[in-house]
């Protein structure tokens, strides 16, 4: 576990510094001729940051079983299992995040390229209608997956199944005073 903490703080510090660097080349003026692309390309790498420092708080596990899968945060194990699920419910937002930068990245680019006559509704204010677009599509994709997550992967009967399985694997009980929090997807 050790190892898997020093990869993501190392991993967190690249990502910071290099989607630093990236957002700082992007802005200056020299590159204007990248034009609205460039908030396409520092929303990525605003994303990558986000996750990367994420994944260095939580430090997450995943665990295969023969009847599901088990995820779990380090830091949040030893905590109640509200604390436990709801930081487990962060990062899986955060990881469907990172899909809607690049589902708008070939948006942008069949607009941009092919100007459909349908779509032109886009270029009149180009600022508001992208900026609504992509809020109201973060909400319904990420929201939509948070919420089937919240109710569907609720550490419940569960907690009997996966117990054995994190007790003898990485000595985490389930059944301790706090119950510890995860995430775990049961095969139907």
């Amino acid at each position: 576990q050790e190892i898997f903490q020093i990869f993501l703080y190392s991993f967190a510090v690249c990502s910071i510094t290099w989607n630093s660097f990236l957002i700082f080349l992007v802005v200056q003026p020299s590159n204007r001729n990248l034009g609205n692309y460039r908030v396409l390309l520092c929303t990525f790498a605003a994303v990558d940051m986000a996750i990367s420092l994420y994944h260095a708080l939580i430090v997450p596990d995943l665990h295969m079983t023969e009847f599901g899968y088990i995820f779990w945060s380090y830091r949040f194990i030893h905590m109640r299992t509200e604390y436990g699920f709801y930081a487990d419910l962060i990062w899986a937002g955060l990881f469907y995040q990172s899909f809607i930068p690049l589902a708008f990245h070939y948006v942008y680019r069949y607009i941009i390229m092919c100007k459909p006559p349908w779509l032109t509704f886009m270029s009149r204010n180009p600022w508001r209608n992208w900026i609504c677009l992509a809020i109201v599509t973060d909400i319904i994709y990420t929201g939509t997956i948070v919420g089937v997550v919240a109710l569907g992967w609720l550490p419940s009967e569960s907690r009997h199944a996966f117990a054995p399985a994190l007790l003898e694997e990485y000595g985490i009980d389930l059944f301790s005073d706090n119950r510890p929090g995860y995430i775990s997807f049961t095969y139907w």
